[in-house]
C-alpha cells in the first residue's frame, strides 16, 4: 500500500463525514461540508500528484483514485439533491454515466486485467463537480438559477463527453488486443 492509494482510501473515509457534516445541526452545515468535499478534492490532486512524481501509479490506486471520486462526487450530489439545492434528474444522468463507467472498468478488468488511467476529459468533468458543488453549498442562498442551469449544463456536457472517449478507449483497446485467451 503506497501513499497515493492511502490518500485514495482517505477520500472514501470522507464520504460519510460529509454526510453526517451535511445533515448535521449546525448553522454553518454547507459550508463545513464544502470544506469536507474541498479536503477530498485535494487529497484527489495531491495523490496524482504524488503517484506521479515518485512513479507509484498502481493498478490498484488506478480502480480506488476513480471509485473514491465517485462515491464522493454522487454522495455530495445527492446530499444537495435531497436538500433541495440542485435537480433530482441531473444527478441521476451523471450516477447513471458513473454506473456504467463502473460497469465498463469491471469487465475490462476481468476480461484483460487492464485498467484504463483516467483522461483529460474525466479530470475536467471531476474538477467541474467540485468546484460547482463547492459553490452550491457555500453560496446556494445566493446563486441565481441561470448558474445552476449553466453548471448542470457544463457537468452533464463534460460527463458525457468523458464516457464516450473512455467508451471509444475501451473498443480501441479491445481492438487491438486478442482477447480469446482471457
Amino acid at each position: 500500500m503506497n501513499i497515493p492509494n492511502l490518500l485514495s482510501i482517505f477520500r472514501m473515509c470522507l464520504v460519510p463525514v460529509f454526510v453526517v457534516v451535511f445533515f448535521s445541526d449546525s448553522s454553518h452545515a454547507y459550508a463545513y461540508a464544502a470544506f469536507v468535499y474541498a479536503l477530498a478534492g485535494f487529497t484527489d490532486i495531491l495523490d496524482g500528484i504524488i503517484a506521479r512524481k515518485f512513479n507509484l501509479i498502481t493498478k490498484l490506486g488506478k480502480i480506488l483514485d476513480p471509485l473514491a471520486d465517485k462515491m464522493m462526487t454522487i454522495t455530495v450530489f445527492v446530499c444537495i439533491s435531497i436538500a433541495g439545492l440542485f435537480p433530482w434528474w441531473i444527478i441521476g444522468l451523471i450516477f447513471a454515466k458513473d454506473f456504467l463507467l463502473v460497469l465498463g472498468g469491471v469487465k475490462l478488468y476481468r476480461e484483460m486485467s487492464a485498467v484504463f488511467k483516467s483522461n483529460i476529459l474525466g479530470k475536467l468533468a471531476t474538477v467541474v463537480l467540485v468546484i460547482g458543488g463547492i459553490i452550491i453549498l457555500l453560496f446556494e442562498k445566493f446563486l441565481p438559477g441561470i448558474f445552476k442551469s449553466l453548471f448542470a449544463g457544463c457537468a452533464i456536457t463534460l460527463s458525457f463527453l468523458a464516457f464516450f472517449s473512455y467508451l471509444y478507449q475501451y473498443y480501441k483497446f479491445k481492438k487491438t488486443h486478442d482477447t480469446t485467451s482471457f
